[in-house]
Parts: C-alpha cells; sequence; structure tokens
C-alpha cells in the first residue's frame, strides 16, 4: 500500500495548493489520460478508520512529482483524523482498455468501450422490449464527462490558473460512502477518473470523479476485465462534490 506520514500528506496538500496557481507546474504532474487506481484494501482501511457516516474525503496533493489522490478519514464531526498515516494513490496511465457494463432492471444491457487514452470505443445495447423513453443510462452520462475532461481539461485548468490564481481548482472531494462501497463483498479495485460536468447551480464546469469498480477479480486494465459503474441512476450524475466550491460539511 502506498502511504504517506502525517508531516507527508501535510507536504503533498500544501504543494497542490501551490502548484494549482502555476499552469505549466500543472502540467508537470497532470495529463487529461490519466487515472488513480484504489485496491480493495485501501478502500477497506478508508472505511473502517472514517467515523462521518454520509461522506468520505480525498484531498488530492502532490508527491514526489506526481498528482495524488490522498485518503483522508474524518471524524463524526467533519473534521481530518490525525493519523501516524495515510493511503493514497497516485495519478497513472492505464495499460490496456476498460470495459463499462451495466444490467438495468428492465433487462436493458449496455456495453461500452473505454480506451486507455480514455476515449469512447465501442458500444453496443442488449435491449429485450422497447425502452426509448427511459432516461440515458449510466454508462453514457460517465463516458460524456470522461470524454469533457480529457478534451477540455488542459483548457479549464489554464484558464482556472490564469483568472483566478487556482483559488476555483478543486482541493478535495467529497464522495457519497453508498458510490464507493457499491457491491463491496464483489469488488478488487476501483478506477478513479476525472470527469467534467456543468453545475447549474455554479453555472460553470467542476471536475468531478466517476469510480469504476473490478468486480471480476482480473488485474486492473487485463484484457476481457469487466468494470461496472453504480446502477442505480440517481448515483449516477453526481459521484463527487469538489471542494471548492462545495462546503466543507456537504452533509450539514
Amino acid at each position: 500500500m502506498a502511504i504517506l506520514t502525517l508531516e507527508d500528506y501535510t507536504t503533498a496538500v500544501q504543494r497542490w495548493t501551490e502548484v494549482k496557481s502555476n499552469y505549466s507546474e500543472i502540467q508537470k504532474v497532470l495529463s487529461p489520460e490519466q487515472v488513480f487506481i484504489l485496491s480493495r484494501e485501501q478502500i477497506e482501511w478508508f472505511d473502517k478508520q472514517n467515523e462521518e457516516e454520509t461522506y468520505f474525503r480525498a484531498d488530492i496533493g502532490v508527491w514526489e512529482n506526481k498528482l495524488v489522490l490522498i485518503l483522508t478519514p474524518r471524524t463524526s464531526a467533519g473534521d481530518v483524523k490525525k493519523l501516524d498515516n495515510y493511503e493514497f494513490a497516485p495519478l497513472q496511465f492505464l495499460e490496456t482498455d476498460l470495459t463499462l457494463k451495466q444490467t438495468k432492471t428492465y433487462t436493458l444491457t449496455s456495453t461500452y468501450i473505454l480506451t486507455k487514452d480514455l476515449s469512447k470505443g465501442k458500444e453496443d445495447s442488449d435491449i429485450d422490449f422497447p425502452i426509448m423513453d427511459k432516461p440515458v443510462t449510466g454508462q453514457l452520462k460517465a463516458v460524456e464527462e470522461i470524454e469533457s475532461w480529457k478534451e477540455n481539461a488542459m483548457d479549464y485548468l489554464q484558464r482556472e490558473s490564469l483568472e483566478f490564481k487556482g483559488q476555483r481548482i478543486f482541493q478535495s472531494f467529497y464522495i457519497p460512502k453508498a458510490d464507493l462501497l457499491h457491491n463491496k463483498e464483489k469488488m478488487h479495485d476501483v478506477v478513479c477518473v476525472f470527469g467534467l460536468k456543468f453545475s447549474e447551480v455554479y453555472q460553470r464546469l467542476l471536475a468531478t470523479i466517476i469510480f469504476v469498480s473490478n468486480e471480476t477479480g482480473a488485474k486492473i486494465g487485463a484484457p476481457g476485465g469487466v468494470y461496472a459503474v453504480q446502477p442505480d441512476p440517481s448515483n449516477t450524475y453526481d459521484w463527487t462534490k469538489p471542494y471548492p466550491p462545495y462546503t466543507t460539511s456537504p452533509g450539514g
């Protein structure tokens, strides 16, 4: 497991705060085709340590010249717990394509191929009866947001860095526990992919993180591995809440 001491954690978070205000520095630590990968052991540790009932919190940092996702358990009052060590995942490239598959309760099975550089590849649907009035599937929405990040992330980050000195760029993400722990018994690993979506509340693009769980036991990125996006439509459009702009107490 990748571990940061309390001092390292503080240093990594502060480093990202500094990097956000300098676009040339952002380019050194972030590529829009990269993802975070969390192991089942890391997520179980996160769940065990976290006392807050509704949300997890993950902080963004820079460690050893890489953007990292740091799992930061919170107390029941919402404060980050002071621990000797914190688990983290570095930003990295996928080795091969991912297959996102979801079976809806009305027997629509949709399959999308997400290539290793986060482009939308083949798609296929198996429909047992007409449901053309149904809303868009979770995978399609996820792929659209992932593609938006891949195509627009650097322009988005450049504008935020130059015009707003990085103050509006994400420092943390609040993650609904139900999303990350979905079908925990079958989960082996989780691929965490950045996405961009438009916020009606803030009237601008915001970054999100989309969780794609590996429920097959296959090695991450291995050919034939099938990854499942959470099947509940109410969870598919808002996986995480970035801070800023969201409050540090999303449940309050």
